[in-house]
């Protein structure tokens, strides 16, 4: 993919060559030669004349194929004649031949940057349409994935979600992607598409990810300005690109039948490269997931992915492999606007309230050990509440426990420093708590720790909350009314 300089300079060259050679078939006009016995440079010339000033497609084409299969051919001229073949197909309406003949130079001919890039313009410009089908899922829908590894390690959790919108008076949908990663704390994520409800259009698009960063797009007519790093970048496409994080439902919405084909094109806007995407429909197949049973379309893509949606008329994203990794549906429900989020541990007794449009998941490393995870919607934070359990009795004290922890994040976190008088005594559901604050560094960038400690008969309780220093205080109420909002029961593990 280039940028609109290049895009536009890479027509002007190729007129160039191209006009220099029509400007050489017309001074030294080309007689009767037979074709064998001219050089791969007469050749083209010949073939150019044959094409633009005779107009003979066939005998164009008849040439342009000698040229491509001649054993010693310069290779320059060879990748002309094949991007040339595949023109005068498509001249004569025959898009297959042209899109067999571009597809050959892109794959055999990658150094000719100029005429790939020609090639695959080309190539978007002569592919049929897409044809979409209504809409599959209902407004609100939130489907929950379960990530995980061929041993059956969960490495995390994903989940999909859509909202009905008005932008501008145009209809659209909201379409929402959250991710947490369960190998290291940075590895969560929140991007939202808006997308044109009656083409699936990309308008805007953002994504805040503790690893990738931040970026957004804003999709036009004429292209794609991204915004990452502090500076802004155009880019503008010769074929149409949908946003990488509608991808999930977009597919949902193609003709899916057994045997059916397409190329697309996604733009990940972290990286600000479009990737081509061919996919075909291998067959049927049943899949058992956490959801339920459900025959699907066994859909491969030529980028190493396969995906198994639903056939029935929701189209559900049930299955995904790729990169060792499998991505199974989980839970299908619906959100509603504006509605708290509950959470619980029942095993550990354990309950509380997130605000509007927060998310949480649970994870499990052990039987005697929990741990809730929260993505608030601006992926600003990294909250968690951990429980263990410990035998009746027998945990340490809140005044140890919350001298523990101190100690360990000194330890871990670079340059941890405890806020003076951020030492309070408190409760959380009655019973005796301890809260502190400390600042650290990330990523060159400063950071606040919020810590709360409260035990029970038989368990420890560790609520976290890291944000970007200068997001603290706004958020600090927040976290405050989450840490209100716990209910916490002794009920041991039977």
């Amino acid at each position: 993919m280039k940028d609109r300089h290049t895009m536009k300079r890479l027509p002007i060259l190729l007129a160039l060559l191209l006009s220099f050679g029509l400007i050489l078939a017309a001074a030294q006009p080309i007689t009767a030669q037979p074709t064998a016995e001219l050089s791969t440079t007469e050749l083209l010339e010949k073939a150019i004349y044959t094409e633009e000033t005779v107009g003979d497609l066939p005998a164009a084409i008849d040439i342009y194929t000698h040229i491509v299969e001649a054993d010693e051919a310069n290779r320059g001229h060879v990748a002309q004649a094949q991007f040339r073949l595949g023109m005068c197909h498509a001249k004569r309406g025959d898009d297959a031949a042209a899109r067999a003949a571009w597809d050959r130079l892109i794959a055999d001919f990658p150094e000719q940057e100029a005429l790939v890039s020609q090639a695959q313009a080309q190539l978007a410009s002569v592919q049929p349409e897409v044809d979409l089908a209504p809409v599959p899922w209902t407004d609100g829908e939130f489907l929950t994935y379960e990530m995980s590894l061929p041993t059956g390690k969960v490495l995390g959790s994903l989940f999909l979600m859509a909202q009905s919108t008005t932008v501008d008076g145009i209809e659209a949908w909201q379409l929402q992607i959250r991710r947490f990663g369960f190998n290291q704390a940075d590895n969560y994520g929140v991007s939202r598409t808006l997308v044109e409800a009656a083409t699936q259009r990309p308008l805007r698009s953002s994504i805040r990810h503790g690893i990738l960063g931040h970026a957004d797009a804003v999709y036009g007519p004429d292209g794609v300005t991204l915004t990452a790093d502090g500076g802004d970048t155009f880019l503008d496409f010769e074929y149409p690109v949908y946003d990488n994080d509608q991808s999930m439902h977009h597919t949902r919405m193609l003709p899916l039948e057994v045997g059916y084909e397409a190329q697309l094109h996604y733009l990940p806007i972290w990286t600000g490269k479009a990737i081509e995407v061919g996919l075909k429909v291998k067959g049927t197949e049943q899949c058992r997931v956490p959801a339920g049973d459900f025959e699907c379309f066994k859909v491969a893509l030529d980028i190493g992915q396969t995906l198994w949606i639903s056939t029935g008329p929701e189209r559900y994203p049930v299955k995904v492999q790729a990169e060792g990794v499998t991505i199974k549906l989980a839970s299908i429900g619906r959100t509603e606007p504006g509605a708290p989020v509950s959470f619980a541990l029942q095993d550990f007794g354990l309950s509380g309230t997130l605000p509007t449009d927060w998310l949480s998941h649970t994870y499990r490393p052990r039987t005697d050990k929990a741990m809730v995870r929260f993505l608030d919607p601006a992926a600003a934070a990294i909250s968690a509440i951990e429980v263990d359990r410990c035998p009746p009795g027998r945990c340490p004290t809140l005044e140890e426990t919350a001298q523990r922890e101190l100690a360990g994040a000194k330890r871990r976190f670079q340059d941890f420093e405890l806020r003076q008088e951020s030492w309070t005594e408190r409760t959380i559901d009655g019973r005796d708590a301890i809260s502190f604050v400390g600042t650290y560094q990330k990523n060159d960038a400063s950071w606040v720790q919020y810590r709360i400690y409260t035990v029970t008969d038989d368990l420890r309780l560790e609520l976290i909350f890291r944000t970007p220093a200068e997001r603290f205080e706004e958020q600090r109420a927040t976290f405050d009314a989450i840490t209100e909002s716990l209910r916490a029961k002794s009920s041991p593990l039977q």
